[in-house]
């Protein structure tokens, strides 16, 4: 992916006469908004070579420069039908968790699946949602970090049609790591609660006093390839299990609903 990204901007700078960083400009506002405002582009981007990092444009950098000189258009005066496309060359599962926490935490609940398909040898994730901004480059690129993702660049396709590109090489999910032989207590969440637990071999998970618990129990390998499920469709204030070999995160769940588990769980790792 990254050879194509490069071969292309050295097209488009050929085609235009400008540099790959003058290109990445000129896509992100649009021809017209570009050709009004090249002279003050020009004098904001100087020197260009501060917008490099690794031999490659630095988007999200670009991106900032250009919302605090007024010449990004994220915010429009009524809600929009957005169409967001997220891309990586990764493990398909643990991109889309990845994603959907991050959205989560920038607030973004209520999008709609349009498609998740392999293109060549990408994933695409593609949602559709009603906002009346598009997502912050720099917020977005900051959230990611928690999961140690990294945004590597932005396309804006139209007004309303922006692509990411991510890359999850050394990514990780954010889950609550258990340490062995302490007992720890989850608050109560209208989530499943994800757990790291790639250096424990038992759980005694305990259900609280106000709880209704129905477990559902889902334990992942490291690239969130299902080992094992654990489910009881009866009230359960206590369970104890052994994880597999293999396993790296486990997701504690409800089969009916979170709203099960009012005060929270109790779990301790050995």
């Amino acid at each position: 992916m990254v050879k194509t990204i490069v071969i292309l901007s050295a097209m488009l700078a050929s085609l235009y006469g400008e540099s790959p960083l003058f290109e990445k400009v000129r896509s992100l506002v649009g021809d017209a908004s570009y050709q009004k405002n090249q002279s003050y582009i020009k004098i904001i981007f100087s020197p260009e070579k501060s917008y490099y990092s690794n031999g490659r444009v630095d988007v999200v950098k670009v991106a900032q420069t250009l919302k605090k000189n007024g010449l990004l258009q994220l915010f429009f005066k009524k809600p929009q039908e957005l169409e967001l496309s997220f891309t990586t060359n990764g493990e398909a599962l643990y991109f889309v968790k990845i994603l959907e926490d991050t959205l989560q935490n920038m607030g973004y609940y209520n999008y709609l699946l349009e498609d998740a398909a392999l293109d060549n040898s990408e994933f695409v994730w593609k949602i559709k949602l009603t906002s009346e901004y598009i997502m912050d480059p720099a917020v977005f690129k900051k959230e990611l970090s928690k999961h140690n993702a990294f945004l590597e660049n932005i396309e804006r396709l139209s007004v309303t049609r922006w692509r990411y590109s991510i890359d999850i090489t050394h990514a990780r999910l954010n889950a609550y790591e258990l340490s062995n032989n302490k007992t720890v207590k989850l608050k109560r969440s209208q989530y499943a609660y994800w757990l790291d637990v790639r250096y424990n071999r038992v759980l005694n998970i305990s259900s609280l006093n106000r709880n209704h618990w129905y477990p559902y129990i889902a334990i992942y390998d490291s690239r969130l390839r299902l080992l094992d499920i654990i489910k009881k469709d009866k009230r359960m204030s206590r369970i104890r299990f052994a994880l597999p070999k293999d396993a790296a995160y486990v997701k504690l769940d409800d089969i009916y609903s979170m709203k099960n588990i009012k005060d929270g769980l109790q779990i301790e790792a050995h």
